[in-house]
């Protein structure tokens, strides 16, 4: 930065101290004047409490002017943060809260909820990933205190605000303050080494096998849930609000169905779910979920869910000490055999053999990390089985590559089945391994760590992530000379890739995707499929990126998809449009390596 500036690293030091100080002093200034306001209450006095971002609880354009609306109707609106929420601890409700104003919006609720004299007006706004998360947990805290939620978005009107603003406070008189509890703590329940539980897992993809053999192995029963359906989207529906991201939808559904089915023992169960430390919303899908069960009357059910962060692989050993080791394998492995099915099903003689082929070698590999046998051996099996398959690839079909949010771009059922539709279309499509996020996690941990100064944090992730990348190297070394698509980059090669559009430390899969978007453009693939769920920020940052990336690599065919599980009318239109593009563009890059003077 201060490169950039044209000063000295000393200067700029002192600068940001400077302005960190005058910020302190600012926030001390509005916390002394919140103290001040709540003094002069009176116990009979009522005071709305703002909750909102800085970015549209400050702007009288993105908040309809609610503040000035609220003092004309006789109420002292007061900001979040003219509240001393830093005295306020959630760690314990909220041991995995990571958005700073996350932090500061559920602090604010115990403050809110304490004071008979204080209600809450929660500004949110439509598509705001982290709030179609926190609502649910201000609702729950808030318990039976009334609050006013007003959704803003461009084409908000403020008349049906101040209606909503007269209604509230109406209902407020008819409301008789309640003496103030400590509401029920949303306890995070997890199994205990030596579970005798059966671990349900919800079917993402085949990978789920590979994680239940990796169970397996280590002595605890684990199933892999049915694949997800309409029934799935009709539960997830039903406890969720519709606004989280579509991957929460569809795995708390797979819950919700599977306790609702008539064998299933509570005493004798467990879920699976992912966790996670941020930015991303996938880290708040296990306490949603938590909630969910709870609703249901399944608080003894637990849910195990490992977080990716600091004390990722300690958390894993709670399983078994190779639990993580056979898990790697396997998610290595389905990747491996996921590439040989689309490289191989486009250009079957026989349809249905490349598919059928497929699912015997799943069912082998994965019995063999069950058992502990030769991985090796078996994967070497399974590359004679799809040598076997007859296959006509005297014409190569154009190649497009799919990246995107990693449970979409995997999930056929989220994505509508997108990679059969395209190839049914006359494509072969690659698609980045699911493996490919665990190594992104072990930069972004050694990354933090190094920051922290957290030398064993660094110190393991290290020998892990070598550990990993050598172990992946070796099993692909089977599939040498039949894969196209065998090498994949580095975790630092698909970052240094995307640094041109987006900057290492901001965290996520947008840098993903690019960095993925430019591999398969310098592979010469002829397009790139982006799939996310609706709403989803990370995606939607990288389908804005895509945008000038297209435009600064020969005009590259781009799709983005995004899902909602309502589906598109025109999405098989999109797709052969696509196709088509695809091809031309196939024709123009040939036409250019041959010298030939090309009209776009």
């Amino acid at each position: 930065m201060a490169k950039t500036l044209g000063i000295k690293g000393k200067q700029l030091k002192i600068a940001i101290k400077k302005a960190s100080e005058v910020q302190d002093n600012f926030y001390k200034t509005l916390q002394r004047r919140g103290k001040e306001i709540l003094r002069d209450l009176k116990p009979d006095d009522k005071a709305v409490v703002v909750v909102s971002r800085p970015y549209n609880g400050c702007d009288p354009g993105l908040n309809l002017g609610l503040p000035q609306k609220l003092m004309n109707l006789g109420v002292i609106p007061i900001p979040l943060d003219f509240l001393s929420i830093d005295e306020i601890d959630i760690s314990e409700d909220w041991p995995n809260m990571y958005w700073r104003y996350g932090q500061k919006i559920l602090c604010t609720v115990e403050i809110v909820r304490r004071d008979k004299r204080l209600n809450a007006m929660y500004l949110t706004n439509f598509g705001c990933g982290p709030d179609s998360f926190i609502a649910h947990f201000f609702r729950e805290k808030m318990d039976d205190k009334p609050y006013l939620q007003i959704e803003i978005d461009e084409h908000s009107a403020d008349v049906g605000a101040i209606t909503r603003c007269e209604a509230f406070l109406d209902s407020l008189k008819n409301v008789s303050p309640s003496e103030i509890e400590k509401t029920k703590q949303v306890k995070v329940l997890s199994i205990e080494k030596g579970t005798q539980r059966t671990v349900y897992l919800p079917y993402m993809s085949d990978h789920a096998c590979a994680i239940a053999a990796a169970f397996k192995a280590n002595g605890v029963n684990a199933v892999v849930m049915p694949e997800s359906n309409e029934e799935t989207v009709k539960w997830g529906r039903r406890y969720t609000s519709g606004k989280e991201c579509y991957p929460a939808i569809v795995t708390t559904g797979d819950m919700v169905r599977q306790v609702m089915s008539k064998d299933f023992d509570r005493k004798g169960a467990a879920f699976f779910m992912g966790g996670s430390s941020g930015p991303c919303r996938f880290g708040q899908y296990n306490m949603l979920q938590r909630m969910v069960l709870d609703e249901l009357g399944y608080e003894d059910v637990p849910i195990y869910a490992p977080n990716q962060a600091r004390n990722f692989f300690e958390e894993l050993e709670v399983v078994g000490r190779d639990f993580f080791l056979l898990g790697w394998q396997g998610l290595v492995t389905i990747d491996l055999l996921e590439k040989c099915l689309r490289e191989t099903r486009p250009y079957e003689l026989n349809k249905g053999e490349t598919e059928k082929v497929y699912k015997e070698c799943v069912e082998i590999s994965m019995s063999v990390i069950e058992k502990r046998s030769n991985l090796i051996k078996a994967l070497k099996e399974c590359r004679k089985k799809f040598e076997a398959i007859a296959v006509d690839k005297s014409e190569l079909r154009p190649v497009v590559g799919m990246v995107g949010e990693f449970f979409v771009r995997a999930n056929k059922f989220s994505n509508e089945d997108i990679i059969i539709k395209l190839e049914e279309l006359g494509v072969e499509v690659w698609v980045a391994p699911v493996y490919e996020w665990f190594l992104y996690r072990n930069f972004r941990r050694d990354f933090l760590a190094r920051q922290r100064g957290d030398i064993a944090c660094i110190g393991k992730t290290m020998l892990m992530d070598k550990f990993q990348v050598l172990e992946e190297h070796k099993i692909a070394g089977v599939f040498k000379g039949f894969l196209r698509n065998l090498e994949e980059p580095s975790t630092k090669s698909v970052l240094d890739m995307a640094s041109e559009y987006v900057d290492k430390t901001f965290f996520g899969e947008a840098i993903m995707s690019i960095g993925k978007a430019m591999d398969f453009y310098n592979k010469g693939l002829c397009g790139i499929v982006n799939t996310i769920p609706f709403t989803c920020l990370p995606g939607t940052i990288a389908s804005a990126l895509l945008k000038r990336f297209k435009e600064e690599h020969n005009d590259i065919p781009v799709l983005n998809v995004a899902y909602d599980g309502l589906g598109q009318t025109n999405s098989d239109t999109r797709l052969e449009a696509f196709v088509h593009q695809a091809r031309q563009f196939q024709k123009r890059m040939e036409s250019i390596k041959n010298g030939e003077l090309v009209r776009v």
